[in-house]
């Protein structure tokens, strides 16, 4: 049977991302959940996403989620690629065939937009120009094994290419016409379906249910709200995630907590209904 392990950080927004699929895959139709999933807490506050175990035996870019498992050849490196792993293997009702191609070509736009765009509303000036990593800091002790240095250097070269522009002004204003641009199309196919005639209806409507799409867009529609950038949402998904942010799967991934932290919620490691699916 298939057992899994994922790595995941509780306010890592793709892991949010990766933990929806997960809850929702089971209550889907013809659902084949794997044996086990294990959640391994990943302290991405601390670093421990940049530690030489997981650089060089987990995830090469340092990124969270990953997913490794008794069945895969190799570590899922993202949220994207674990969670249409999932639907494929698992949850074949998440990825649909009659809307599969829509789902993959949105979900890879979703994914193309450098989170950090629309995350932070308040960079500073210095982050404008380069949006540094702890990496380069690490890079500068001695006594570094010469695996650990030359897979820090790669996990360098992946942020400054993904993350070290991500706010530079013109990257930031493309993200959010790029961002509206979705949502406005998802609207579209919540009309087509008649969606947009409840609130808490999926994309897709009833008879299709959740999918692929819906795990990973009701983080992003509520990571918008909470960084304060509720105006790149239309109004109409403003509502759902209202509605949604109360759903059973949901209360599982968050527990009533919003998706960006602070340092009034207390420490992330405290958190321990967090650690478990």
């Amino acid at each position: 049977m298939a057992e899994y392990t994922l790595y995941s950080s509780p306010f890592s927004f793709y892991s949010m991302m990766a933990r929806h699929t997960i809850q929702l895959g089971p209550i889907t139709r013809d659902a084949r959940p794997p044996q086990k999933i294990t959640l391994s807490f990943v302290n991405h506050r601390k670093n421990e996403n940049l530690k030489e175990h997981y650089l060089l035996t987990v995830n090469p870019n340092g990124q969270i989620p990953a997913m490794t498992g008794n069945v895969l050849e190799q570590p899922l490196t993202d949220s994207l690629s674990i969670s249409l792993y999932l639907a494929e293997k698992h949850y074949p009702a998440m990825l649909p065939a009659e809307h599969a191609t829509i789902i993959r070509d949105l979900l890879e736009r979703i994914h193309a937009i450098h989170g950090p765009s629309y995350s932070n509303k308040n960079p500073t000036a210095e982050m404008k120009q380069h949006n540094p990593s702890p990496v380069e800091d690490i890079l500068r002790k001695n006594g570094l094994s010469p695996e650990y240095r030359t897979a820090l250097e790669a996990k360098l070269r992946f942020h400054n290419k993904n993350y070290g522009v991500a706010f530079r002004p013109a990257v930031v204003a493309k993200a959010h016409t790029d961002l509206k641009t979705i949502f406005e199309e998802i609207i579209e196919h919540r009309r087509q379906s008649g969606a947009s005639d409840t609130a808490a209806e999926w994309t897709f409507g009833t008879q299709v249910g959740p999918t692929v799409l819906d795990s990973h867009l009701l983080p992003l529609v509520l990571r918008c709200i909470d960084a304060g950038n509720a105006e790149l949402v239309p109004p109409e998904l403003q509502r759902w995630a209202g509605v949604k942010v109360k759903s059973p799967a949901w209360q599982k991934v968050m527990h009533g907590r919003p998706t960006v932290w602070n340092p009034s919620m207390g420490p992330i490691e405290d958190m321990q209904e967090m650690m478990t699916l």
